[in-house]
């Protein structure tokens, strides 16, 4: 169960410099084709914090064709995580574990002022109430996490966000559902999991979200597999209990999404999503991430957009097809 006490930091004796906490903020404006999503990373142990501002207005394989990017990795950690000034302009107040306000003031006549309300409490992937996936013992939870030890503790909310969005001068009105997260917990850059995280919103009453693994050394049909998730319908959760997901990719771009997950109540729940707008992300500069605005439909026909992201780890890449000119993919070389 997530508390008051979860918006600042969780410091543990033996803190140190892999441990992070983490803030994901996402805005969504299908009518114009733009996704925006506020990243920060902070390192209490080392006093240095990362953020991210990333617009995208186009599905591209080029982060050079993002709308607007502004990634600084080596900015001092704030005293407080419930209420902080970053030097890139960034402005974040949580007010309690629900709901956040938040403000930023880029460079190129860009900003942003934003609410953020949950609809819903968050979700816990380590409480069982919440997620039937959730097991016991701190090694059992990182293995189930879905990302290992960075996402030991791990809470996803679906939210209403409103407010303004300025890119290059131009404003746009916010007013749409999306999907927040927070994670604390040992986050090294390397060795992370390639695992995807995905969220389906068709309105203030129903949506969507879970967090899958993916083993790319299997066949693309029988890659992916739910680590946590939930479904929430009028104010409340209920756990993913399974889900059947597959992607068609285009590279590194899923083009298709195929998804049949089933509750705790053991009600059905079946949908299609295909990208809009996205394009690579670093957060970390040992993985590229692909990041995108999906359109979901519904096997009924309703039409909802959210946010689905796969992480491809670089130095796994490495292992499974690094190669001399001379040598076949897959080739490792000594």
């Amino acid at each position: 169960m997530i508390t008051q006490e979860d918006i600042e930091y969780h410091v543990p004796a033996n803190i140190d410099y892999t441990f992070a906490e983490t803030n994901y903020f996402i805005v969504v404006i299908p009518e114009e084709r733009i996704l925006a999503t506020f990243y920060t990373v902070t390192r209490k142990a080392v006093g240095v914090c990362l953020v991210d501002v990333a617009i995208y207005g186009c599905l591209s394989d080029n982060r050079g064709e993002m709308l607007y990017l502004d990634t600084q990795q080596g900015l001092p950690a704030p005293a407080r995580l419930s209420r902080f000034e970053t030097p890139n302009g960034l402005k974040v107040f949580a007010h309690n574990p629900r709901d956040y306000t938040l403000d930023y003031l880029g460079f190129d006549d860009t900003e942003a002022h934003l609410e953020v309300r949950g609809l819903t409490e968050p979700f816990d992937i380590n409480d069982p109430k919440h997620s039937p996936k959730a097991v016991e013992g701190e090694a059992a939870k990182i293995e189930a996490s879905g990302l290992g030890s960075a996402y030991r503790n791990h809470f996803d909310m679906p939210c209403k966000v409103t407010g303004t969005l300025k890119v290059r001068g131009k404003t746009y009105k916010v007013d749409c559902v999306s999907t927040m997260d927070h994670s604390w917990g040992e986050r090294c850059e390397v060795g992370l999991r390639s695992m995807g995280w995905m969220n389906a919103n068709f309105g203030e009453d129903y949506g969507l979200h879970w967090i899958n693994s993916v083993d790319f050394t299997r066949p693309a049909d029988r890659n992916m597999a739910l680590a946590h998730g939930y479904v929430f319908e009028n104010g409340e959760l209920y756990g993913l209990a399974d889900m059947k997901i597959s992607a068609n990719r285009l590279g590194a771009v899923s083009v298709a999404l195929d998804v049949e997950a089933t509750d705790v109540r053991g009600k059905k729940h079946i949908l299609y999503g295909t990208p809009l707008v996205g394009a690579p992300w670093s957060c970390y500069t040992s993985v590229m991430i692909y990041v995108a605005m999906s359109r979901w439909i519904t096997d009924s026909g309703r039409i909802g957009y959210g946010l689905n992201m796969e992480n491809y780890p670089l130095d796994m890449i490495a292992r499974q097809r690094g190669r001399r000119w001379n040598e076949p993919t897959g080739t490792i070389c000594t």
